[in-house]
């Protein structure tokens, strides 16, 4: 264990500021990046007590999930200057009590929208391709599985996507080749999401019902908020095509989990891949993990080589230039942005 590692041991060091870091990053780069401006603390216990407690006398918190930053934690240090999360999602951060609290809230979005966007678009291909049904039977020397069970072209299929930002963008870009039709569905128009979908021949729609009613794949690409905990209702999901599947690679609690379960043990849509759930890690026994016509991978849609690398090493840039008085490149709570580096901003015009 590396000096400046261990757990709690270097709280209160004079100099350098002390970073709480809850779990490991994604890349040794974020990590040796911090320890070259900062005393570091780490710690995989990320107990909500155990938090409260180291988090005292520290200037800095980087985390990542299933890890959470709750209102108890920040509670327990009036003098914390910055928190970051670990990639796009900051759903396991209370940011609107830190923003309350006056603490600026920083992460890295957009730096994993290509990995995500190719897992999301490989569930696609071998949803269709029902290559996961395939690979088991062939392991069990049933080469004869080849006359029972069947693949679809995508070409001519429709893709629906619930969201149109980088990630959805992204996806647009590599699955359109195949020669599907693609609308995603979006709050409101805004121009540049007009210029994007055009560019990309993608139709944008309000309606989220058609999405789910024509679509015969779709996918989602929706941060985890107050407006879309639950979003994908049981009412939505009863929409679907009985051909139809789903893909979720944004968060597991926008879709009413147990409801997607009843659909695909009835066989009411033909199946779904997934990569994240509710809760996280999801228990063991989860009767949605036995299903056949399920494909499941453990939340690592964005976490490629790449782009941890790229995540790890922007996050941790974001706190180090916050506790010099340098402005981030992500802010979450961008409100601060004025206040925190307005004599920085003037001082350089």
């Amino acid at each position: 264990m590396k000096k400046n590692q261990s757990d709690g041991k270097n709280l209160g060091k004079v100099g350098k500021p002390t970073i709480l870091q809850v779990l490991p990053m994604y890349h040794h780069d974020g990590e040796q990046y911090l320890q070259e401006y900062a005393h570091v603390i780490q710690t995989n216990d990320y107990r909500v007590e155990h938090l409260c407690t180291l988090v005292k006398r520290v200037d800095a918190i980087v985390l990542r999930a299933p890890a959470q930053i709750t209102k108890e934690v920040l509670d327990a240090n009036p003098y914390l200057k910055v928190i970051s999360g670990a990639g796009v999602g900051l759903d396991n951060i209370d940011v609107n009590y830190a923003t309350l609290k006056g603490i600026p809230v920083v992460h890295a979005p957009r730096v994993n929208k290509v990995s995500t966007a190719e897992h999301a678009v490989m569930f696609i291909l071998a949803l269709s391709k029902s290559v996961i049904s395939f690979h088991e039977e062939m392991k069990k020397g049933n080469y004869h599985a080849r006359n029972l069970l069947t693949a679809l072209e995508l070409r001519g299929k429709s893709v629906g996507l619930i969201g149109f930002g980088g990630i959805s963008q992204e996806v647009a870009k590599r699955i359109i080749p195949f020669g599907v039709n693609v609308k995603a569905w979006v709050r409101v128009y805004n121009e540049e999401k007009q210029r994007m979908a055009k560019e990309l021949q993608v139709e944008l729609t309000t309606n989220i019902e058609e999405i789910f009613s024509e679509s015969d794949f779709v996918s989602l690409h929706i941060p985890l908020n107050d407006e879309t905990r639950g979003l994908v209702s049981k009412s939505l999901l009863s929409l679907m095509k009985p051909s139809a599947y789903l893909v979720n690679t944004a968060r597991g609690a926008v879709v009413n989990q147990q409801y997607l379960y009843e659909l695909l043990k009835e066989g009411k849509i033909a199946g779904a891949a997934l990569d994240v759930f509710d809760p996280e890690p999801p228990p063991k026994d989860l009767s949605l993990l036995r299903l056949p016509n399920i494909i499941v991978t453990p939340h690592v849609g964005g976490t490629t080589v790449e782009c941890n690398q790229i995540s790890a090493t922007a996050i941790a840039e974001n706190v180090i230039n916050i506790l010099n008085g340098e402005e981030p490149m992500y802010l979450a709570n961008p409100q601060y942005k004025e206040t925190l580096f307005s004599k920085k901003l003037k001082g350089d015009e």
